[in-house]
């Protein structure tokens, strides 16, 4: 596994989000799951591509309100993720201190049969 899961980066002058974030997808009881460790965040749907529409959705509220709230650095680094608001420059975990801190994937990693995957997003902020 990549020690880097996620990478993003964060514009306060043109309110541009990119975030590369590594997905893990699966598939229980007829419904598609997705979820990013690195955020902690989970979409579903009956496919695949519903499940990555959901996330996406799911993943664009969460920068958006927490861009509003001016809370977007904060809960970035809740999440364990090193933050350096001057060179708006964000990194993730390392993959292993996910499997460590986060109870909820560790569980789905040691259950689940689940497929790795990328996720880029790239959003406009109001």
């Amino acid at each position: 596994m990549d020690k880097k899961q996620a990478n993003a980066r964060y514009s306060d002058g043109k309110k541009n989000v990119e975030l590369n974030v590594s997905i893990f997808l699966w598939e229980e009881d007829s419904i598609f799951y997705v979820y990013a460790p690195a955020l902690d965040l989970t979409g579903y749907g009956l496919s695949k591509e519903e499940a990555r529409e959901s996330f996406e959705t799911v993943l664009h509220e969460f920068i958006v309100y927490t861009h509003n709230k001016k809370t977007i650095f904060k809960e970035l680094e809740n999440l364990g993720w090193a933050v350096n608001k001057r060179k708006k420059r964000i990194i993730s975990p390392d993959f292993e201190d996910m499997l460590s801190e986060n109870e909820h994937f560790k569980h789905l990693y040691k259950s689940k049969d689940l497929t790795r995957d990328t996720s880029n997003v790239n959003l406009e902020l109001a």
